[in-house]
């Protein structure tokens, strides 16, 4: 089966459980999809090296007709640097059928939020992407290795929030490159070469550099707005509403925030309930790291070790500093505050409408 533009999309893999009954709110979904359920299949494991980037059949989920489940595994070429989402009108690879969503999270690992969700995808037998911010992956690649293990798909966020829309040539690349090389070392294997701009921020300038280096790039099509309150009931909510109105999509909550924590077990409930199904996307090959951005990402998670031993929930894990020296600012273009933590009496600036005047560390936010 193809989708999108040519043969760049190969949906590959069909049905980890297969839904069941006739009074789908989403008729249209089903009709498009008659075919689909009628060939339904386990999908096939392909591996890079040692480690799987295929999500294996759990036996518990087998034949399960009572959950959510994946209907369809969609292997995704990312060597010509696809888009996907809303925001790349013109340029999106739209693969979803009506009734179809992609669930993925960002700005993760953070592990008493992180395991939450884990278990409740578990609870689903359904799979999801995770952008995973490559410091949170250095505080805790534990947490990040239990993603993996079951079976969801890693892809990255940056090394550490910034907008990619306002900064200089180098230093986005360093937030790329070194983004990619710390979550792949956190999980100690392949990952796949997806990638999503903070605040969904991009420029032509990195939208080329990551087709350069054969990254696909996801955007969103549903948003939770989960950031903007602790309130689960809230988040379903504008969740839902959203989804309805758009029929499919890719769906944006994060795994750092309390709401998705708490509200994400009912939410994927209602999402069988109302007849939608989840497609998981995988990487047709795994990412590549450059080896210079691999050497700081590696004695960055070192000099963790200690310290994430004793404190793996840390709130201000992201405030430590990167290892390795940080490029110099153009001369047009002020410097980036210090850490919180060398900030001493300089008071928290909390200009929220501004990315760029919103040192990440400083609290949990959207996209």
């Amino acid at each position: 089966m193809s989708a999108g533009r040519g043969t760049w999309l190969m949906a590959v893999g069909i049905g980890l459980a297969v839904f069941a009954g006739t009074d789908f709110r989403l008729e249209r979904a089903l009709a498009q999809n008659a075919e689909i359920q009628a060939a339904a299949e386990p999908p096939a494991l392909i591996t890079v090296g040692a480690t799987s980037l295929r999500p294996t059949i759990a036996p518990e989920c087998a034949n399960r007709t009572d959950v959510l489940g994946v209907s369809r595994v969609v292997e995704i070429d990312t060597s010509h640097g696809p888009h996907f989402g809303e925001q790349y009108k013109g340029l999106e690879d739209d693969f979803l059928n009506f009734g179809e969503v992609v669930i993925t999270f960002d700005d993760g690992p953070m592990r008493r939020h992180t395991i939450p969700v884990l278990d409740a995808l578990d609870e689903q037998c359904t799979k999801a992407t995770f952008f995973a911010v490559g410091r949170m992956a250095a505080a805790d690649p534990g947490t990040l290795q239990e993603v993996q293990n079951r079976g969801h798909t890693i892809a990255t966020h940056t090394w550490s929030h910034k907008n990619l829309a306002s900064l200089g040539s180098d230093a986005m690349k360093r937030e790329i490159e070194l983004g990619f090389s710390a979550v792949a070392a956190a999980v100690d294997g392949p990952i796949a070469p997806f990638f999503r701009f903070p605040y969904l921020g991009h420029s032509k300038a990195s939208r080329a550099y990551l087709e350069s280096r054969g990254i696909g790039v996801f955007g969103i099509h549903v948003d939770s707005q989960d950031f903007r309150t602790r309130n689960a009931a809230v988040m379903q909510r504008t969740l839902l509403n959203r989804l309805e109105r758009n029929g499919k999509g890719i769906l944006l909550f994060h795994d750092i925030q309390v709401s998705t924590a708490r509200g994400i077990r009912e939410l994927l409930g209602e999402l069988k309930t109302r007849g939608f199904r989840v497609v998981h996307i995988v990487p047709k090959q795994a990412a590549t790291t450059l080896p210079e951005f691999d050497a700081i990402a590696a004695k960055s998670i070192k000099g963790r070790k200690g310290a994430t031993a004793k404190a793996p929930l840390a709130d201000r894990a992201v405030t430590w500093p990167v290892a390795g020296d940080e490029p110099a600012p153009p001369a047009d273009r002020p410097a980036s505050p210090p850490p919180q933590a060398e900030r001493k009496a300089a008071p928290a600036v909390k200009d929220w409408s501004n990315p760029d005047n919103d040192p990440w560390q400083l609290r949990s936010m959207g996209h």
